[in-house]
């Protein structure tokens, strides 16, 4: 029993001695600052410009000039929105049959002064409309949309936008009474809108 006790000392013995030795590397360690972090800058977005993609809310490019016309001489007013244009679009989807719905888009990018007074000349391009602040979404921006009535009967509902590098107006036309436009304009938006990298 005398052996194991003084084996079991001797080994304990030395753990004991090296503690001072290890709590002055804890503290040591702990007391030591880790260098500081350089603050991160804010990652500048990518340019964007737009597009016509093929198909808009499960709607087909309409190739009727009847349709398409009006979008298109459009085109002229919003390019002198933005200074000297990067892009360009105007088009239509649906609207395949007389009673089909139908989207009208027109927009262009480059660079915008202001954002608020190019959205109030930009919702006057389908005529007069009451119009009200909506979410732009996450680009940004402003937006506004406002309801009214189709030249030719039905109904259309308005939605534009403007920020610093884009502007454009979305017409929503149906032969139906519509609701809050918002989710299918921000989609419309967002498939417009393209970085240029």
């Amino acid at each position: 029993m005398a052996t194991i006790r003084r084996n079991r000392t001797a080994r304990i013995a030395p753990a004991i001695a090296s503690l001072p030795a290890v709590a002055a590397l804890l503290l040591s360690t702990a007391c030591t600052a880790a260098a500081p972090t350089p603050p991160t800058q804010p990652s500048t977005p990518s340019p964007r410009k737009l597009h016509t993609p093929e198909t808009l809310l499960g709607m087909p490019k309409n190739m009727t000039r009847g349709l398409t016309d009006r979008p298109i001489s459009l085109l002229e007013k919003l390019k002198r929105e933005v200074g000297t244009p990067t892009s360009a679009v105007g088009w239509a989807y649906g609207g395949e049959t007389e009673t089909a719905d139908a989207v009208l888009v027109t927009g262009a990018s480059g660079t915008v002064a202001d954002p608020a007074a190019t959205l109030r000349r930009v919702l006057t391009l389908y005529g007069p409309v009451e119009t009200t602040a909506v979410d732009a979404g996450q680009i940004g921006g402003k937006a506004r949309c406002g309801q009214g009535r189709a030249e030719l009967g039905g109904y259309m509902t308005i939605c534009g936008w403007a920020d610093k590098e884009t502007t454009g107006i979305v017409a929503f036309v149906s032969d139906l009474p519509q609701g809050d436009p918002t989710a299918d304009f921000l989609t419309v938006r967002n498939e417009l809108e393209r970085p240029t990298t």
